[in-house]
């Protein structure tokens, strides 16, 4: 094999590993790019002494969506289907008083962690 067959062969086979690495890099570039995240509001409600309230009613105010809080007083609410830059939730529950939070969708996704509600407050 002469000189400058050798040189050409390795050229090309150069250019070749060069596309087959850059390919490679993209790839795996790609796989770590993280999705867009949904706009989900997590937390647990808990009475002032930490006990979990379970069955209270978080709710998008102005609207019917909403979902109630488990057995743990756990709660989990997507909002991506809202376009407004700001959404307030209401908390019921028939045994506390009401509460409202405003939640910036951007912020989102985003953990509350615990919500205390206090106790109802009933006149007679």
């Amino acid at each position: 094999m002469n000189p400058s067959n050798f040189f050409r062969l390795f050229l090309i086979f150069s250019a070749f590993l060069v596309l087959v690495l850059t390919n490679e890099v993209s790839a795996q570039q790609e796989k770590h790019i993280k999705p867009p995240s949904k706009p989900i509001v997590r937390a647990q409600f808990v009475t002032k002494n930490g006990t979990p309230i379970i069955a209270v009613a978080v709710i998008v105010e102005g609207t019917t969506k909403g979902i109630v809080s488990d057995a743990n007083g756990f709660f989990e609410l997507d909002l991506s289907e809202f376009t407004e830059k700001k959404v307030t939730l209401v908390f019921r529950h028939y045994e506390h008083a009401l509460k409202t939070m405003e939640v910036v969708l951007k912020d989102l996704p985003k953990s509350y962690g615990q919500i205390k509600l206090a106790d109802a407050a009933f006149e007679e």
